[in-house]
């Protein structure tokens, strides 16, 4: 039976939004999880286009717990900070707080930070905003080129973005951009969203697919597995026939598991268990 190694299981934390990043922590150790990727929401980790927390005081925190950071997610469909803004000052905010996202991955020797296109707004020239966001990801591609960081660019759901929203669209973006340091990822909710098969991306993108959001959909919602309609197993065969050895990321992301995300974290890791094999 094909399986997945432990060392690509990676929790995420925007689901404990209503508690400490300490409470989520301490609830990672419980669970025997030792790399996340850090969703820097204001209440767990403070980032901004000024500059973000302090890292030494975070680091003492994830070595406390003995859990590592692999991966950063800068939040922005619900923020003021976004890839394809129209206004000149909004977007030069985004740039600098999508840059300071990858110096805080830089610091804590995590080797990638997840990006996507942003939105243009409703009626507005396609031309444009797709301009603006291609710009913008090569502008950040220089700022993370440097420092070693791969950006792991998502498409996105139709609802969330007028951009990269299918894996044709990321296609283009991903060519036009057409930097090293630019790689994708796939999250199988909104790929499953769109109808779309995970081995087509594999197709597609090969080795640049280094990156995943891999829940359980119905297909919509970021469900835990068990608590949607996707097959785990045929999404491992899938990814064993394309020998993809990267992270598995746990984004546990709609709003009914924000209660009790402990609880989500447990069950969902029970059913992975079943599929994990030792390193």
């Amino acid at each position: 039976m094909s399986g997945i190694r432990r060392s690509q299981l990676v929790n995420m934390n925007q689901h404990y939004r209503r508690f400490s990043l300490d409470y989520f922590l301490d609830c990672q150790q419980r669970l025997g999880v030792e790399q996340i990727e850090l969703w820097c929401g204001a209440a767990h980790f403070w980032l901004d286009h000024t500059g973000y927390d302090d890292v030494a005081v975070l680091r003492q925190k994830l070595n406390g717990h003995g859990v590592r950071v692999v991966s950063i997610t800068a939040p922005s469909m619900a923020y003021q900070y976004q890839y394809a803004a129209q206004e000149p000052l909004g977007l030069e905010y985004s740039f600098r707080y999508f840059s300071n996202a990858i110096h805080l991955a830089a610091e804590l020797g995590a080797g990638r930070v997840v990006v996507n296109s942003g939105w243009g707004y409703q009626g507005e020239d396609e031309a444009s905003m797709w301009a603006r966001c291609r710009d913008h990801l090569g502008r950040l591609c220089r700022v993370a080129e440097p420092l070693g960081i791969q950006l792991a660019m998502e498409s996105l759901r139709a609802d969330e973005s007028n951009l990269v929203n299918s894996l044709e669209r990321a296609k283009r973006m991903y060519q036009e951009v057409g930097h090293p340091s630019l790689k994708v990822m796939v999250d199988n909710i909104a790929t499953g969203a769109a109808g779309e098969r995970l081995e087509d991306w594999f197709e597609a993108f090969g080795d640049e697919l280094i990156h995943m959001h891999f829940l359980d959909g119905d297909p919509w919602l970021h469900n835990v597995w068990g608590d949607g309609n996707t097959s785990l197993s045929q999404q491992i065969q899938t990814l064993s026939r394309y020998h993809y050895t990267g992270y598995l990321v746990q984004e546990v992301a709609d709003e009914h598991y924000f209660s009790d995300p402990f609880d989500a974290d447990r069950r969902n890791f029970q059913v992975l268990e079943r599929f994990v094999t030792e390193d």
